[in-house]
This record gives C-alpha cells, structure tokens and sequence, in this order.
C-alpha cells in the first residue's frame, strides 16, 4: 500500500514558526532602512533652505527677512527685506522654485489686505520632515490682517524654524516709534538694545559680515519640537500657518516658525570650557517630540528638536547641515545659535 508524503503538522508548524522569527528579525532592520532614508530627506530640505538663505543672501545682499508679527503673512507686493510682513519662509519661495506661489496676489500696489489664501493652504514639501508628517494641510489658528481670503482652519505649516538666537522669543522691532505694523508707513530700524542674536527675526536684514562668529559654527534654522500626540492639531509651537511672523509676547505658545537655544545674558571662557557668564540663564534644551502626557517640563515648544532618535538636525549659515545631540551643553547650543557672542564655539563631534 503506497503512503501519501507531505508535511505533518507539527512540521508545518515549526516551519511556520521559523518564518515567524525570521519576519520578526527582518522588521526592525528594514523599519531602521526606511528611517534612515527619511532622515536622508529630512537633511536634503534643510539643505536647499540653507543653500535657498545664502541664494537669497547673495542676490539681496541680506539673509531672508523673520517677517513682522504672527498676525502678517507674505505681501508679493513688498519685496524683500525688513518691509516684508510675510516670514522667512515666504521670502524663500522664489529661492526653492516657488516663485508662482510667491506672486499670488500680486497687484503691483501697497495694499492692505489682498487675496493670497490659495498660498496659505498650498503644503511644500520641502518644509516638511518625512519622519513625522506628510506634505498636506494642518489645522491652524488665527487671522491675519493682510489676507482678505483665508478662511483659516487648515494652512501649510513648516517642520523647520529659523534660529532667533540664545535670547528670549518676542517681537522686538518697532515701527515709526510705534509697536504695531502699518502698511501706510515706512518701517524704521530695529532697536540696537534688543537685536535679537540670531540671524534671522522680525524684520531682520542681517548681513554675512555681520555673522561675527564665523557661518561654520552659526545656527541658521533646522528642526523644530513638535508634541508627538499632536501632530495633526493646532497645538503649542505649531498653531501658525508658516508664512507668520514672530509672536508679539514673550515666551508665547503660539512661535511656530522660530526656535531658540534659551534665554541667554553673556558667556565666558575657561580653560576651554565655554559657561555661561552674567544675566540670564535659562537654557531650551532641544528634544526628540514625545507625547503630552511625558514629562515635558520647561518650555518644549520654543526649542529645537525632531522626531529623528539621537539627534537634530540643523542648517548651518554655511549651508551645511549637522546633526546636533540632544545632549548637548546648554552654554554650547546657546553660543552655536548667536552670531555675535565672540566665543570660540565649535558643534560637539
């Protein structure tokens, strides 16, 4: 009598077992591969807006312009420089191959209010880190005193912010002795006693010599801290739509496209150790996002960070882009974001 061959049972449930283990091993190997790939993306957009802020630099003679408060938007009509409300990222539009994007709502007039809410709600992805989100529309808050045709609700946000420095996060211009913008007149100077110490802030006009430290070892702009749980709302640090200004209160929770290193006063030198001298002295640690319910303690939202392990990465004035531990020395991350502090300070290897 001739006797049937094939697997058993049990033999088919080893091998099943043994394939089971295999996947299983196999997973977190190519889930490292894809991570590895999206951060490789994630530096590729800091690298085109750090090479965007030196083409803008070169033919304006001036790093791209913070813009004025979170209540303005990009004006088409105003150019470049300090007399642009719109943010950074709006003045690097034409930079990135946007420049359609730019001009809508051009009038050639000096408006006050004009139809630019198409621009708002278009999602660039070259603003957006591939770790944590996808290139669409996010809900956001607020009205914006330039832009008659923004319903608002869902707007482009940007995963990168602009390095304000290592002093407090507010709005420090000043507009004809007055604190609030006027499309009617001319916008003065910035006061010389609260310049902030970055490169780039409300209605700023820095210019490559006046990166005193050297472009190498300058923060420019790079990843910013977003709540992990809260990717999809309009939540702290990420409420605007990225075309907004600096916010007009200290500290605020609503800064979405600036970051600091903290709350400098001055640093010091000794023995090689860079510390932080006299006046204040509150550090914003950079973190990787984590979720609400984590500690969170201090300010998150107003630092770097990203959802990438390790580290962050950070465009440099350079145009090159490092990855920045999160463990990094206060008093060192605080030197790397100022232009101007005359310290010696070099990003940790």
């Amino acid at each position: 009598m001739l006797q049937r061959k094939g697997f058993t049972l049990v033999e088919l449930l080893v091998v099943i077992a043994i394939i089971g283990m295999l996947v299983g091993l196999l997973l977190p190997a190519v889930q490292q591969a894809r991570e590895a790939a999206r951060r490789m993306q994630c530096n590729n957009n800091m690298k085109q807006i750090g090479l965007a802020c030196l083409n803008h630099e070169s033919g304006n003679q001036r790093f791209p312009s913070g813009g004025w408060t979170s209540s303005y938007v990009g004006d088409p009509n105003r150019g470049f420089g300090k007399g642009q409300p719109g943010s950074w990222i709006y003045s690097l539009l034409p930079f990135l191959e946007q420049n359609a994007l730019y001009q809508l709502g051009q009038t050639n007039t000096t408006s006050t209010s004009f139809a630019t809410g198409e621009c708002l709600t278009t999602p660039i992805a070259a603003f957006i880190c591939p770790s944590r989100r996808t290139a669409k529309t996010y809900s956001v808050t607020g009205s914006y005193s330039n832009c008659n045709n923004f319903s608002g609700g869902l707007g482009a946000k940007s995963d990168y912010a602009a390095c304000f420095g290592s002093t407090q996060m507010v709005f420090s211009a000043k507009f004809d002795n007055s604190a609030s913008p006027n499309y009617n007149t001319k916008v003065s100077k910035i006061k010389p006693a609260t310049t902030p110490t970055g490169i780039i802030y409300d209605c700023s006009e820095t210019r490559m010599g006046e990166v005193r430290d050297g472009t190498t070892n300058t923060y420019l702009a790079g990843e910013k801290f977003v709540y992990a749980d809260k990717y999809e709302e309009a939540y702290d640090g990420d409420k605007l739509v990225m075309y907004a200004g600096i916010v007009n209160s200290a500290n605020s929770t609503e800064h979405s496209n600036f970051r600091s290193a903290g709350n400098f006063g001055t640093f010091k030198q000794d023995s090689g150790t860079i510390s932080v001298g006299s006046g204040a002295n509150e550090p914003y640690p950079p973190m990787q996002d984590r979720a609400t319910t984590m500690n969170t303690s201090g300010n998150p939202y107003l630092a770097f960070g990203s959802p990438h392990a390790g580290g962050f990465g950070m465009a440099m004035a350079d145009g090159s882009v490092q990855s920045i531990s999160y463990s990094i020395d206060g008093a060192v991350h605080g030197c790397l974001a100022n232009r101007k502090d005359n310290m010696p300070a070099q990003k940790p290897e």
